[in-house]
């Protein structure tokens, strides 16, 4: 039975770093127009270039769990996030 799970955690791994990935880039990229202050490191253009690039490679990493046919539902959670980041960089 161990193997199984553990299988099912390889299953998934594109997955959880895509949502990761996403998750972690919308707030890097969010953080300077936010008005809440923040430490002066991470309000800065360099952090708006870095999210981005980080929220793509998740949606890279999405589409690769979409093609690689991976188990459960949160491949179309990251994929569905490509609407929220073209609402969240376009407004």
């Amino acid at each position: 039975m161990d193997n199984w799970k553990g299988a099912r955690e390889v299953e998934k791994k594109y997955s959880r770093l895509s949502i990761s990935f996403i998750l972690i880039g919308l707030f890097l990229a969010i953080i300077p127009f936010s008005p809440i202050e923040f430490p002066s490191f991470l309000v800065n253009w360099y952090s708006v270039l870095i999210g981005i690039l980080l929220y793509l490679f998740g949606l890279i990493l999405a589409i690769i769990a979409f093609t690689s046919r991976e188990k459960g539902l949160l491949k179309y959670i990251s994929l569905s996030s490509i609407v929220i980041g073209l609402y969240l960089f376009t407004y």
